[in-house]
């Protein structure tokens, strides 16, 4: 697998050493180089890498501001490998939630240490969704993930702890987040396709199967179930929109998937 980085440093020989550097770990593509602040924004935003170099003083700039202003814009920000001479910025790169801190010169080992680092976080993250309510980010596992409702402009993220998280994103772009797993069914509910048990194209419904204690329903809810006490084996029934019923027969009774 390959991974895109950028270079933000003002020394045009330090952003050469690196590159040759780098050439040792050919998976690692670069993306792009800048040398200012403003620069660093616009390359960040326009080519989203994988990964930033970032040097932290740049000419009469703190690098800092670059992940500040841009984190934002990212549901995942990429993650950031500091380079820095003066040892006074480490504790600072901590309250920014870099990946590695790395001295001037390069040092090659560490540099590998630092990429192995990131190809680790980077293989977790992809096994889950990133999302924020309006107390915390959530990384969620997508095997944890039953399904997904919408209710008005919030978004109910249902786990299979019977647990949920509640999210300001519309149903529409959280599907672009999700792996092939995930399959819109109605205009209000995204499925794992994991857990299907039971599809019923002439009730449009899909019935969905998972071991847990207690689930909580709500009056409005749209989901079927007998009672609300702990049970080992839940059934929940998820409706199958109209506009979305062929893309069921032809995503699941016509695929592999099941």
């Amino acid at each position: 697998m390959n991974y895109s980085y950028i270079i933000i440093e003002d020394q045009q020989e330090c952003v050469l050493k690196l590159q040759e550097e780098l050439k040792n770990h050919p998976e690692f593509i670069c993306k792009g180089v800048a040398s200012t602040v403003q620069e660093g924004i616009n390359i960040t935003l326009k080519l989203k890498p994988n990964i930033i170099f970032l040097d932290v003083e740049l000419k009469n700039e703190i690098g800092f501001e670059i992940i500040k202003e841009t984190a934002c814009f990212f549901n995942e920000p990429p993650f950031v490998i500091v380079l820095s001479e003066n040892e006074k910025y480490a504790k600072k790169a901590i309250n920014y939630d870099v990946l590695f801190y790395l001295d001037k010169p390069i040092n090659p080992t560490k540099l590998t240490i630092a990429l192995n680092k990131f190809v680790k976080r980077f293989s977790e993250l992809k096994s889950h969704i990133s999302i924020k309510d309006r107390n915390a980010h959530w990384l969620i596992k997508y095997n944890d993930i039953l399904f997904i409702q919408s209710d008005g402009s919030y978004c109910h993220v249902n786990r299979l702890d019977n647990k949920k998280v509640t999210v300001t994103k519309p149903l529409k772009e959280i599907e672009t987040l999700l792996p092939k797993t995930f399959l819109r069914v109605h205009k209000s509910y995204i499925i794992n396709i994991s857990y299907i048990e039971k599809i019923n194209t002439t009730q449009k419904i899909i019935s969905l199967h998972y071991r847990t204690g207690l689930f909580e329903i709500t009056e409005k809810s749209k989901i079927q179930l007998d009672e609300t006490f702990t049970i080992k084996d839940t059934i929940i029934e998820i409706p199958i929109g109209e506009v979305y019923l062929e893309r069921v027969k032809h995503t699941l009774l016509t695929s592999k998937n099941f």
